[in-house]
């Protein structure tokens, strides 16, 4: 209750207490079931607007122009399979003919293949400057002396971790 109820003088505080109650019960159902004085409902839409007549004709439009043009190509490719049997590619003009220079490059062609199969003999046949065994023998004799001025045992270092085969040789591996 508010100060002002409680500051007015009553014959029977009980009997006004439940007549205050059921007033503000009332006044609550009266706000509950009461009905908005505003229409907030979505306007209804004209039917000129939901469809725009203008943009699906130059849709319709611009579809049979492609079907139009898609059944013009396939007449054209009918008629290059029926009467002539397949693509004509050939082109009989004198600019594309036969080449003068044709046989000088061909010669040329044939000298720089010899050429190079010459040079890849010579490599095939020279000697290799460097050692790979005696690589990996020095290999092997490092570690060996390293084990032996070492206070720990290092760990073992195999060929393959350095980066070795079996029979000495480098592996290549990117």
């Amino acid at each position: 209750m508010d100060r002002g109820r409680k500051a007015m003088p009553v014959q029977n505080k009980q009997c006004h207490a439940r007549y205050v109650k059921k007033c503000q019960a009332m006044h609550r159902e009266r706000l509950r079931d009461m009905k908005c004085s505003i229409d907030n409902k979505m306007p209804k839409q004209a039917s000129h607007l939901k469809s725009n007549a203008k943009k699906n004709a130059l849709m319709e439009e611009r579809f049979a122009n492609i079907e139009r043009e898609n059944r013009m190509l396939l007449e054209k490719m009918s008629y290059i399979i029926a009467k002539k049997g397949g693509i004509d590619n050939k082109n009989d003009s004198v600019q594309y003919g036969r080449s003068l220079n044709k046989d000088r490059r061909k010669r040329e062609l044939q000298k720089i293949t010899k050429q190079n199969q010459l040079i890849l003999s010579r490599i095939q046949e020279s000697q290799p400057t460097y050692d790979h065994l005696a690589w990996a023998e020095d290999a092997r004799q490092s570690q060996q002396f390293m084990a032996n001025i070492c206070e720990f045992k290092p760990k073992t270092m195999t060929m393959k971790n350095m980066g070795l085969r079996d029979d000495g040789a480098m592996v290549d591996e990117f």
